[in-house]
């Protein structure tokens, strides 16, 4: 009886043990390559027979050896022949950092432990990789094999795809010490090759070598996923991704260090333009009158921030108001034009001729290997005395009418009654005379009494008048034009505007004051986007004026010998 005991013991405990064993989480990991290239993407699958949410991943390990992408997490579950199954699948995507053997380390999923897997990592090959059956491929070209310094080069990458993909991502080509960048659209089409029938995608790269020498452009990468249908069974077909890695053949390139006769700034291209826009057909121009200037720089197949600065070499003394340089791009002769636009005002304060330098820019044709240069060729302007601004006064004009016909009076004098008018008129005169002389001498003992407060009232002039009706205004250029007008009749030996603050008698905060609002009035002159007010200039005007009136002694030219 014991004996039959003890073998259902055993076979129970032996029943139990393997349901536990049935019962423990199963964990697999697998990799879509062991042996990759340097720069390819590959994927990391683990699964896991469970779907409880604690089973948390932590991939840190692999950031040593490994770039890693964000991983996906997937959870199902089926029920096949009565057995009810469960699946929590992760699947990360990893890029090696570096060649050699390496290791994907075991990975902990809550209290579980992932194996290691060994990765063989190559150097990425000049030649040019295929899908299988060359079911995507790609092809590389460049514009020339032969540039200079700072010449753009054109990379060409075209890729063949024959199915479905998903998730496509083109990764560009590198170059070392260059700087590389996407060039214009991609353009999509279809091709047939060995009867196959192609989508293309084709993408440009511009590239700019920062040294001289010759170098190896790496073909870009494309990565992504090829759609694959699976047979599962007669009835039942399966989708899977299969990740894929793409490079065309790597192109070798010379780069061409700058001339050893070139002279001035390094500057290549195959045509290069300098412009003004208007140019200054009118010859002549007045004292503090603006001058504009607008000037256009236009290089081809160079990025627009890499345009060089144009010089003027104005001199020092003149006066000039620049704008914010205008940059853009353009498409002329199947060139890209990269488009500089200067524009600045110049504002001549002395009367005589103006040179304007000549505008010289130095510069490689790369079609016919020679240096040229850019000119804008001197201009000599002349500079007359300021106009002064002419004041219409309106006269009116009275008229004595006149009858058409001319009229016949007889007039019949009263010799009695004249007598009587002249004696009357006589006397109201003698009156008259008596009570002016009456009247000046009161004035004059009362201006006895107030002498010390008398004050000399100056006739006004009319640039004065011409002012301060032209500070009412909005025209900054009518309100510069008459305070240059009054500033001249004022003072004589005054040579510009800036000067007129230590011609004035003001104190010392009142002439920094009117240099400041001087300089404000400048640059709303030239700059039609600045806005200025005349309410501080007008009171300060004024308040000059008022002294000088109050005070005629004082005036500051009365002090000079």
């Amino acid at each position: 009886m014991r004996i039959k005991l003890s073998i259902v013991t055993a076979l129970f405990l032996s029943l139990f043990l393997q349901q536990s064993a049935l019962a423990t989480p199963q964990v697999q990991t697998s990799v879509s390559d062991n042996s990759v290239f340097l720069g390819d993407l590959f994927t990391l699958t683990i699964d896991l027979n469970d779907s409880d949410s604690d089973y948390q991943l932590d991939t840190r390990p692999l950031e040593k050896d490994f770039t890693v992408y964000r991983p996906s997490q997937s959870r199902s579950s089926t029920y096949i022949n009565g057995e009810f199954n469960e699946l929590t699948k992760w699947q990360i995507t990893l890029q090696a950092k570096k060649v050699g053997e390496l290791t994907i380390p075991a990975l902990k999923i809550g209290t579980l432990t992932t194996e290691s897997i060994k990765i063989s990592v190559k150097e990425a090959p000049e030649q040019a990789t295929k899908a299988q059956d060359n079911l995507i491929f790609m092809e590389n070209s460049l514009n020339k094999n032969s540039v200079y310094l700072g010449q753009q080069l054109i990379f060409t990458t075209k890729i063949f795809i024959s199915e479905n993909t998903n998730e496509l991502d083109l990764i560009a080509p590198y170059l070392e010490g260059g700087d590389i960048s996407v060039y214009g659209k991609d353009k999509n089409g279809q091709t047939i090759r060995n009867g196959i029938r192609y989508k293309t995608i084709t993408r440009q790269f511009q590239i700019n070598a920062t040294q001289a020498g010759l170098f190896t452009i790496k073909s870009p990468l494309l990565t992504g996923n090829l759609r694959k249908i699976v047979k599962i069974s007669e009835w039942q077909n399966r989708v899977i991704a299969d990740p894929i890695n793409i490079r065309g053949d790597s192109l070798q390139v010379e780069i061409k260090a700058k001339p050893e006769n070139y002279q001035g700034e390094w500057l290549i291209s195959e045509d290069v333009r300098l412009i003004e826009d208007p140019a200054l057909n009118q010859q002549s121009y007045h004292v503090g009158e603006p001058i504009t200037r607008s000037i256009t720089l236009q290089v081809a197949s160079v990025n627009k921030d890499k345009l060089p600065n144009i010089k003027f070499n104005y001199p020092k003394k003149l006066r000039f108001y620049p704008d914010q340089d205008e940059l853009k791009e353009g498409q002329a002769n199947a060139l890209i034009y990269a488009v500089r636009t200067v524009r600045h005002a110049i504002i001549a304060d002395q009367v005589g001729e103006l040179t304007l330098p000549e505008i010289k820019l130095a510069w490689w044709n790369s079609q016919t290997d020679k240096q040229e240069f850019a000119v804008l060729p001197a201009q000599t302007l002349t500079i007359l005395a300021a106009e002064k601004e002419q004041t219409e006064v309106a006269v009116s004009n009275f008229a004595t009418p006149s009858s058409d016909k001319e009229q016949t009076t007889n007039i019949i004098v009263d010799n009695e009654s004249l007598i009587y008018w002249q004696i009357a008129t006589a006397i109201l005169l003698f009156a008259l005379l008596m009570l002016i002389f009456y009247h000046l001498s009161y004035r004059r003992q009362q201006t006895a009494n107030r002498a010390k407060n008398i004050k000399i009232t100056q006739p006004l002039n009319q640039a004065y008048l011409t002012l301060q009706a032209v500070l009412k205004k909005d025209d900054v250029a009518l309100i510069y034009q008459a305070l240059l007008n009054y500033a001249q009749n004022e003072f004589p030996a005054l040579k510009s505007l800036s000067q007129l603050a230590d011609y004035l008698s003001l104190d010392i905060q009142d002439k920094k004051q009117l240099l400041s609002e001087i300089k404000a009035l400048e640059n709303a002159c030239s700059a039609p986007s600045v806005t200025w007010n005349s309410t501080q200039l007008t009171m300060l005007i004024k308040k000059y004026y008022q002294q000088k009136t109050d005070n005629p002694g004082k005036n500051i030219m009365n002090l000079n010998p």
